[in-house]
């Protein structure tokens, strides 16, 4: 094994392990027992096929944004837009979808799916032209555009497109809905799991040869460890950001697939509940490995939804302190990493 990813695989773990006693650390302040706390949830979440599939289904659309994400962040592009980005595609393709509900499926749902990718698409040119063309750092205008993105369809939605008296869209017809899992394995029954799942594991897979096997991979991550010396080598680094950065964009309005044709059939306000944020943590988890970040994102699932489970001992904002353990340890651990490696190389 190459020794670079041994130690990002040990930095990895010893990231999850400060995460365990820093969570034991907090969970005895507030006068309860770690061991029982963990336990519960392990039995609750790994103990039957409802628990599983519920991991599952969270953990889909981190997979789906994690790895738009994490493409971006090859090319050195902090794209923290991805919830804006995530729920512009996800409206679009509700209402897409629901207008397209008596074409056979073959077509509406493939439109549906497009277009919401490209309206994601162009919500991630924005802040890559902006960079290009003004030297604008895309961190700022991707956290402004969040805001942007999420008041227009605030907008739009409650003023002309929700079903009277909601904060959501008309449900979509039910062939456009993707089969759940429950429907093949009796052991999900109940689980909102469904075969959105089985795409994101395949988008997974087709990404880590996209970035690690390819020519266009090899270009991002080049652009990604030195950009000056890249056009040197005689690659068009401009071209290159506004490509990753529209096809990462693009990437996360996927992930509201397994909410609207997964799971209610409909676009609803705050339905993706800061998944595109939640998703920037999967991908450093990850080191921006898309296989790593079905791992990490199976992570995030099971401490949402474990959350859930033993929120009668404890708060269950006692797993969003967790999730941001997770990400200070991360950055900690990984400063230390390089760190390391640098004095390695003198």
């Amino acid at each position: 094994m190459n020794r670079r990813i041994a130690i990002n695989i040990i930095s990895v773990l010893i990231s999850v392990l400060v995460t365990f006693l820093l969570t034991s650390v907090l969970i005895i302040l507030i006068g309860k027992n770690p061991f029982n706390i963990f336990g519960m949830m392990f039995s609750e979440v790994l103990g039957n096929g409802y628990g599983i599939g519920q991991t599952l289904f969270k953990a889909t659309p981190l997979i789906i944004c994690g790895i738009g994400i994490a493409l971006c962040f090859h090319a050195s592009l902090f794209n923290i837009g991805a919830e804006g980005q995530l729920n512009a595609g996800a409206f679009v393709m509700s209402l897409v979808a629901w207008k397209l509900g008596t074409l056979p499926v073959f077509i509406a749902m493939p439109v549906s799916l497009l277009a919401g990718f490209m309206v994601s698409s162009i919500v991630g040119y924005i802040p890559a032209i902006i960079k290009i063309k003004k030297g604008v750092s895309e961190v700022i205008t991707t956290i402004m555009l969040n805001f942007v993105i999420l008041a227009l369809i605030n907008y739009f939605l409650i003023e002309f497109l929700a079903v009277k008296s909601t904060v959501r869209t008309e449900k979509i017809n039910d062939s456009l809905m993707l089969p759940k899992l429950a429907d093949y394995f009796n052991t999900f029954q109940g689980s909102s799991v469904n075969i959105s799942v089985v795409f994101a594991l395949a988008l997974a897979v087709f990404f880590y040869f996209i970035i690690y096997k390819t020519k266009f991979g090899y270009q991002i991550r080049a652009i990604g460890f030195n950009e000056t010396a890249s056009k040197y080598l005689g690659i068009k680094t401009n071209l290159l950001i506004i490509l990753t950065f529209m096809i990462g964009a693009g990437l996360t309005s996927l992930a509201g697939m397994n909410f609207i044709m997964g799971y209610k059939g409909y676009y609803e306000l705050g339905f993706s509940n800061n998944i595109g944020f939640t998703a920037i943590a999967v991908a450093l988890l990850a080191k921006n490995n898309p296989l790593g970040i079905i791992l990490s994102a199976l992570l995030f699932g099971f401490l949402d939804f474990g959350g859930l489970a033993v929120n009668t001992e404890i708060p269950k904002e006692i797993m969003l302190v967790v999730q941001a353990i997770v990400i200070l340890s991360i950055i900690s651990v990984n400063k230390l990493t390089e760190k390391y490696l640098k004095k390695e190389k003198k």
